[in-house]
């Protein structure tokens, strides 16, 4: 079922991808036309944005066949600063602040840094769903003695009923009802798998939720 999700999804983005960089070269060719830098910019936005669902799709089809890591060294503080900065204007139109603070020195890792991009905003998006307004949401960065490195994603939001905690990671499975898939947990946690490390998840109503996602500063 998810691959013929991913499918699907694929045909409609190749037709977008197709269009904008036919858009591109004829904005390209024609330098004189008004503001012509900006609608440029305007295509490269979609383009990228077309890639970025290409590779949802791809994580998706992860269930059925086995996508490969493109392992690269990871600043991991800058490349969460990088996704923070995706989400930075929901972020302020709602008055929550993200604080990311790195509880010791964190020494650059092995991984595949595109994989880790949607782990991180698969959890922190999670997050700002989860806060009211001026909610908190933190970042935490920690290495051990173990060769590893922990990141946790905490907020102030309500917390996750106890019988809940156990299916959040499930294909399928959503709190949200009709606005969610149930796939975002699910995909997160076997990227996180597939990736060497470790995904965890800590809850208590009333008082919020953690997520960590261990990783190994060389990847086995």
């Amino acid at each position: 079922m998810g691959a013929g999700v991913a499918h699907e999804i694929n045909n409609p983005l190749a037709i977008i991808a197709e269009k904008a960089g036919l858009l591109k070269d004829i904005l390209s060719a024609d330098q004189s036309q008004p503001d012509w830098n900006k609608f440029l910019k305007h295509v490269d936005a979609i383009l990228y944005s077309v890639e970025r669902c290409s590779k949802i799709t791809r994580q998706l089809l992860g269930f059925a066949k086995r996508i490969d890591v493109q392992r690269r060294p990871v600043d991991l503080k800058a490349l969460i600063t990088e996704v923070i900065g995706f989400l930075a204007r929901e972020a302020e139109y709602r008055s929550i602040t993200i604080p990311v603070t790195a509880l010791s020195d964190i020494p650059t890792i092995e991984s595949d840094p595109g994989q880790l991009q949607q782990v991180f905003l698969n959890i922190i998006t999670n997050a700002l769903e989860a806060v009211d307004v001026g909610g908190r949401i933190a970042i935490a960065l920690e290495a051990n003695m173990s060769g590893r490195v922990a990141v946790t994603v905490s907020d102030n939001g309500p917390g996750i009923p106890a019988d809940v905690l156990p299916h959040i990671f499930e294909p399928f499975f959503s709190t949200r009802k009709e606005h969610g898939t149930g796939l975002g947990l699910s995909i997160t946690y076997g990227i996180v798998e597939k990736l060497g490390g470790q995904l965890d998840v800590r809850s208590e109503l009333g008082r919020g939720t953690s997520f960590t996602v261990t990783l190994p500063i060389l990847m086995p």
